[in-house]
């Protein structure tokens, strides 16, 4: 998918995202002993859940999606309270997939650091 900027996000995650999948990219932390990620949530609707219902995952082009910038203390990140001493950083809302692009540029996410959660550290 291409902007009017030129950025492109690798095919894969585009089809990803599409299909509802959540997509995340580790970003540096604002302060040590902490690991940050930006998370990007496709937003589902009724026609998801309908799809879900009948067994198969729709793509949808033209999703919209909740952006999300955490911080988490790394010593936590292994048990259960991942979460103790996170804080969000700040989120956004992109309407559409060239606005999901601007969004990562301002935010200075490389679109190559995109990754499924299981494949990173991210507590999801």
């Amino acid at each position: 998918m291409t902007d009017d900027l030129g950025e492109t996000l690798p095919l894969d995650k585009l089809n990803a995202l599409r299909l509802g999948r959540l997509l995340v990219a580790e970003v540096k932390a604002s302060r040590p002993g902490c690991r940050a990620w930006v998370e990007i949530r496709p937003i589902l609707t009724e026609a998801d859940a309908a799809a879900q219902r009948e067994g198969w995952t729709r793509s949808d082009a033209g999703r919209a999606f909740q952006l999300a910038h955490r911080e988490f203390v790394t010593e936590h990140l292994d048990g259960w309270d991942y979460d103790t001493g996170s804080s969000e950083i700040k989120q956004a809302l992109a309407r559409d997939e060239a606005e999901l692009v601007r969004r990562l540029q301002t935010w200075s996410v490389p679109s190559e650091r995109l990754a499924y959660p299981w494949n990173t550290d991210y507590p999801a």
